[in-house]
């Protein structure tokens, strides 16, 4: 897109009241049409297919994780086969998103989709948690191409549409959505239980695919490089190869110190720390990389991180967002099948961990409705970090009769917690100098957001679990005081009121139905302790995120045109065009 200027300024009060990003607006843009034709809304349905892939990955994986280790272990690796999807997509998005920026998006996008439908069979024909794993880390890959989608569908739509685009994007999970529920029900009433849920991944993962192989036609190589002339060689030599091996570098190590910490080695073992000081140390030696080096395609372009407020605080919010929201879609799934559900009702369980999903749907809707219509984007944002924060610490109240309380609290929260993570996006992608650059800063977000529910996960992890062991004595003691259980059994009503299985409990001396009552009521309040701290915890990064769009930037007005960022090859004229529609 022409652009005269793109910097931060104070605008004339009269006009925003606030700061914005100033842009000048040719005016041939402001007579551009922006009406959508059959091609681009095809294109639209296509890239919504891929974000439902992509989501697909996450939640079913997730849920089925359990029966998961049941069926092929015990293993105590299980958790990597959700581990390995966080750590190939958080790396992907970014360097996917920068190779898409200068070599065309299709393909990249056609080999995510393609990768997503193999790990599907992986998965469903697995034999072991390795192979699972395995099924992790190759969604993981397909997950970092499928998730530049959010750059794909800005790019395509008129610049004024650009928020509408993803609260519609939002509203299209529907489909991803209910996969909880569905792999409850598989698992309830199917023989081939939680592989049933990786069958149904897989046919629609192959129905996405045939979508987007025929509706998804953006600008080839040829298009974009129309005016420079260079062939893939020349831009192949011109890669930032040893940007990508630090960036990727760093994001691997950090991200396994974090999931090895408290899970397979306790905090201050070498095993943690090893990685997340080399980790730390790649991650400074890719700043100094960038900012240093005189690179014709860097992988983190300075120019973006100059803009402290039009990126750089957009970013942070997106990172704290994260730690938010992914954490989210694991603690209650799990806060509500230990207070509120008994482990044999899968299928209630599965509606349970839907509200949070759920949630979504509404807040795609209240992008498209109403805050694509008031502008004012940072003050969108600190309003909704505010409100969530305050949602997300009420859930430090719930306890085991608070079941209303949980389900409003969620549900209000995950309408809550999407919008800044999509006005976000938008502010990024309109905040460009150069559009060519939107799949990396999209991209970027994408890999912070990811970041920081890795980080929020591993964190709540290991003060769920303390916090737990710490309670559950004492409450188990006072549980049973009152019921004459024999003292000489304590111990193993202990580690039977840990794992808490009718199976554990049968093999415990002296137990009865008012002691085992007694045991399971002491693990609920243990628990009810382990997530009250959790929640208060995320008060202070909820802070954070409120402190970061305080210092955010609203987009102008102006930049929100009929122009579109690219045209597709496949529209009319298409060959007599460069990338961006104009005349060669």
């Amino acid at each position: 897109m022409a652009m005269e200027k793109d910097v931060e300024k104070s605008t004339d009060s009269s006009m925003h009241h606030e700061e914005t990003i100033s842009y000048q607006v040719p005016p041939a843009e402001q007579e551009e049409s922006a009406r959508l034709n059959l091609q681009t809304i095809l294109a639209f349905v296509s890239l919504c297919g891929q974000f439902n892939a992509y989501i697909l990955t996450l939640l079913i994986p997730a849920t089925t994780l359990s029966y998961i280790n049941a069926d092929l272990g015990p293993d105590p690796n299980y958790t990597w086969i959700t581990v390995s999807w966080q750590l190939g997509a958080s790396i992907l998005i970014s360097v996917a998103g920068r190779l898409a920026d200068i070599f065309g998006r299709r393909y990249f996008m056609l080999l995510g989709s393609f990768l997503g439908v193999i790990g599907c069979v992986v998965g469903a024909t697995g034999q072991s948690i390795n192979q699972m794993i395995v099924s992790g880390v190759i969604f993981g890959i397909a997950s970092g191409f499928q998730e530049m989608s959010y750059a794909c569908i800005q790019e395509i739509l008129p610049n004024k549409y650009r928020m509408h685009g993803v609260g519609i994007f939002d509203c299209s999970l529907i489909i991803a959505n209910f996969s909880p529920l569905i792999s409850y029900a598989f698992i309830a009433n199917v023989s081939i239980t939680w592989r049933g849920a990786y069958w149904y991944m897989f046919s629609l993962h192959s129905c996405f695919f045939i979508l987007l192989f025929f509706c998804y036609n953006p600008p080839d190589f040829s298009m974009k490089h129309r005016h420079d002339g260079k062939t893939k060689l020349e831009l192949l030599g011109e890669l930032d190869y040893v940007g990508v091996f630090l960036f990727t570098a760093a994001a691997t190590l950090l991200l396994v110190g974090i999931n090895f910490g408290g899970r397979q080695y306790e905090w201050k073992s070498p095993a943690v720390i090893a990685p997340i000081v080399v980790g730390f140390a790649c991650a400074v030696a890719l700043g100094f990389w960038e900012t240093k080096m005189d690179l014709k395609y860097p992988l983190l372009p300075p120019k973006l991180f100059k803009k402290v407020r039009g990126f750089v605080m957009v970013i942070v919010v997106c990172f704290v967002g994260g730690m938010l929201y992914y954490s989210m879609t694991v603690l209650w799934p799990r806060q509500s099948a230990t207070l509120f559900v008994p482990a044999d009702k899968p299928i209630m369980r599965g509606i349970y961990a839907n509200i949070f999903p759920l949630g979504t749907l509404t807040a795609g809707i209240i992008v498209v409705t109403v805050c694509s219509r008031i502008g004012h984007e940072k003050w969108q944002l600190v309003g909704f970090m505010i409100v969530q924060t305050a949602l997300i610490g009420s859930m430090a109240s719930v306890g085991v009769n608070d079941k209303a309380q949980a389900i409003a609290t969620v549900f209000l929260a995950s309408c809550m917690i999407s919008p800044p993570q999509l006005i976000s996006f938008t502010m990024l992608s309109l905040g460009l100098d150069d559009q060519t650059d939107i799949g990396i800063a999209v991209g970027l977000a994408g890999t912070f957001r990811l970041l920081g529910g890795a980080i929020a996960t591993a964190i709540y992890s290991a003060i769920l679990t303390q916090t737990f062991n710490d309670s559950i004595v004492g409450k188990v003691r006072n549980a049973i005081s009152q019921t004459g259980f024999p003292q000489s059994s304590e111990a193993a009503l202990l580690a039977a009121t840990r794992l808490n299985t009718p199976a554990f409990y049968a093999t415990v001396p002296g137990m009865n139905a008012a002691v085992r009552a007694a045991a399971e009521l002491a693990y609920k309040l243990a628990y009810v302790d382990a997530f009250r701290l959790v929640f208060l915890v995320a008060i202070a990064f909820g802070v954070a995120a409120t402190v970061a769009a305080f210092f955010t930037v609203s987009t102008d007005v102006r930049t929100k045109t009929n122009k579109r960022a690219v045209v597709l090859r496949n529209e009319v004229n298409a060959k007599e065009v460069d990338a961006e529609g104009n005349q060669v």
